[in-house]
């Protein structure tokens, strides 16, 4: 839901975004599809702790094959998708598994389930975990322990509580999210691990424990203390200590993939004018892999899942007992770890609680461009979904709470009666204090990438539809919530809950919903909404657009041969000459973002030509102080009548309002 990914959530999940301006005599900017977009909405039902009926169970290998064959079609055909596959485990044993519609269109080759092998994206981080707990098992690792003890480089002393592993694993570590990088196109621009990782550190925004923020850097982080305390690279720990245990043939942490399983790997996809087109063959850097690079098939997923419900252990006909955990350790991981509050959903360690329509769910979803999948454990029904696509227009098909986990759920699990929740006859007085714009805890604070958030990424909204309720607006997702106590909000028709925090003088500051345990959000100030600061930017460029036909009109005025005025002083001119200058380069600024196209994401980098655009804001806010100096001057010295000189005035204010909107969205330099 992400957004809210990873984005969205989960992210979030994290998805295409694009910024295009029209200078005329207004601006005109707009961006596709923010983090945590959705395709959705949330049906009644969820995580009610109340027993369901019995239904139609996923025992049934011939009925759930024909569930899941109507389900894939139909979301193959409505979302664009040219392959996917799924696997379902029960009570042990693989119950399911099956391709569906192909790995390599061009080739025709068609998705095995046992060897088709599809990026899992942020799936990874549950290996990564695994794999910690593996070393504090042999008490290698202290999950309370300051991080930096594990480190031979150091996390910034930001706060006075130090960063540990269990806030790693339940992302309250405070980092933001920082993507910019992660992922390239040339393998000459890799990066050696403890290099990457110092240079591109996330910035510490939060106290650590004050905010739940999913933020790739924890698991980063976690895959880089695995290698260091286990003597082995992170890749080829997971192999022998995960992969090769469970007999996952068919999978890899190795970025780029080794030469052996390349053949099996699918295609990834996007679709186009009608077509399907292939997607760049991107490569993770080597410092990212603990955090989305593992590939792997279906099946090989699903050992993994059998692993984990089976309280670490595997077998099969070819394995007689396999344990990649003590049976005590693979309970405690899926005990909750973290809750902003004990009646919400939470998280445990590394799997976020996804409760659904009564059952105890824990899962995690991944993105890997342009793959989507999603793995959900019922652990007390013994059961295990793994679904995978491998085309970008899957990504609200993985979103917790909708999707594939909507559809099966609804189909084997159907929610249990709730009674309706009357809202309190008061409440309308108090609505107010509730609504407005808030922002995803581990946002983008310190780069560029912020900008996202001026067009609705990494925020959701809390509105009053005027019946005594609050709206919570996340893109495809639209439940309406009941205040039952001060401050604790329920779904008036299903079970989610929602919390408010406020300060010491009654604002309210935070807001928290089980819909998405991964995120904690912060509400926003009048300053920091898009509403104020789309106005604050097209009354800039309003402006700016003014100073052209002005200076030419005067320009000519004053070289008209019949002209009685007197020459303009030295200053005015150079004045004139500055505040035109400014107005230019924040104009061709303006054009040269809307000419980048897309804001730098994990794809990208920072272009030479990006680099030249940001030096224009630069050398702009530069003269801005300038112009700030010949203002006074123009009023001192009395440039020019009274009405240029106030003109003057207005652009320059405008100019520092603009100095300031480019430093509050990070574009103000070269922060990437």
């Amino acid at each position: 839901m992400s957004k809210v990914r990873e984005k969205e959530m989960n992210k979030l999940l994290i998805i295409k975004k694009s910024m295009t301006m029209v200078l005329t005599l207004v601006i005109m900017l707009s961006l596709v599809a923010p983090v945590m977009a959705q395709e959705n909405k949330v049906a009644p039902g969820g995580n009610a702790p109340t027993a369901p009926s019995q239904p139609q169970r996923p025992t049934d290998p011939a009925e759930l094959e024909a569930f899941l064959d109507e389900l894939l079609a139909r979301q193959m055909e409505e979302h664009h998708i040219a392959g996917a596959a799924v696997s379902v485990v029960k009570d042990g044993k693989l119950l399911f598994a099956k391709g569906y519609g192909y790995a390599d269109l061009e080739e025709g080759i068609p998705v095995d389930p046992e060897q088709t092998i599809f990026r899992i994206g942020s799936v990874t981080k549950l290996f990564t975990w695994t794999a910690v707990m593996q070393l504090v098992e042999q008490g290698k690792l202290d999950l309370d322990a300051d991080v930096n003890a594990y480190l031979d480089f150091r996390i910034p002393d930001t706060y006075p509580q130090p960063v540990t592993l269990k806030h790693l694993m339940t992302h309250t570590s405070g980092f933001e999210d920082r993507l910019l990088g992660s992922v390239v196109s040339d393998a000459n621009d890799l990066a050696p691990v403890r290099e990457w990782l110092i240079s591109h550190m996330s910035a510490r925004v939060h106290p650590p424990g004050e905010a739940v923020g999913y933020a790739n850097y924890n698991a980063v982080l976690a895959g880089y203390i695995v290698a260091r305390v286990s003597g082995q690279p992170y890749d080829q720990y997971i192999q022998e200590h995960i992969f090769d245990p469970l007999g996952m043939v068919h999978a890899t942490a190795q970025s780029p993939i080794p030469p052996d399983l390349r053949p099996l790997a699918s295609v990834g996809y996007t679709y186009a004018d009608g077509a399907f087109q292939p997607f760049p063959d991107y490569t993770g850097q080597p410092a990212g892999l603990p955090s989305g690079a593992v590939q792997a098939s279906v099946t090989d997923m699903a050992r993994f899942m059998i692993a984990h419900l089976e309280d670490g252990r595997y077998s099969d006909e070819n394995i007689a007992g396999a344990r990649i955990l003590e049976e005590s350790t693979a309970r405690q991981m899926h005990s909750t770890l973290y809750t902003p509050d004990p009646r919400l959903l939470g998280m445990a360690y590394g799997f976020a609680d996804l409760s659904d329509n009564g059952q105890r769910t824990l899962g995690h979803q991944g993105y890997f461009p342009p793959m989507h999948s999603q793995l959900l454990l019922l652990p007390d029904q013994h059961l295990g979904l793994f679904v995978t696509y491998n085309s970008a227009g899957a990504g609200g098909l993985t979103t917790q709470h909708t999707g594939f986990q909507r559809a099966f759920f609804d189909h084997y699990y159907p929610p249990p009666g709730v009674e309706p929740i009357q809202p309190p006859a008061d409440f309308a007085a108090r609505a107010g204090r509730f609504v407005g714009v808030y922002r995803v805890a581990s946002s983008p604070h310190t780069t560029l990438i912020k900008i996202i958030e001026l067009f609705g990424g990494y925020r959701v909204q809390i509105s009053d539809p005027g019946d005594g309720t609050l709206l919570l607006g996340v893109e495809g997702l639209e439940p309406r919530f009941v205040e039952v106590e001060p401050l604790y909000f329920r779904q008036v028709d299903g079970p989610f809950a929602m919390i408010f925090r406020e300060d010491s003088s009654g604002r309210i500051t935070q807001m928290y919903t089980d819909l998405m345990p991964q995120y904690a959000t912060v509400k926003l100030r009048w300053y920091e909404t898009t509403g104020f600061n789309m106005a604050l930017a097209l009354g800039c460029v309003l402006l700016f657009l003014s100073t052209i036909p002005v200076t030419a009109i005067s320009f000519m005025r004053n070289r008209h041969p019949n002209s009685d005025r007197k020459p303009a002083l030295r200053g005015a001119r150079v004045a004139r000459w500055i505040i035109l200058t400014i107005c230019v380069l924040n104009l061709l600024f303006l054009a040269g973002i809307a000419l980048w196209g897309e804001p730098p994401t994990e794809l990208g980098s920072i272009s030479l030509t990006a680099k030249i655009v940001l030096g224009l804001g630069v050398l702009a806010a530069v003269l801005t102080v300038g112009a700030l100096a010949y203002t006074v001057l123009a009023w001192k010295n009395s440039y020019w009548g009274s009405a240029a000189r106030a003109y003057y005035t207005l652009v320059t204010v405008s100019a520092i309002a603009f100095v300031w909107f480019l430093n509050y969205w990070n574009l103000l330099g070269w922060r990437y």
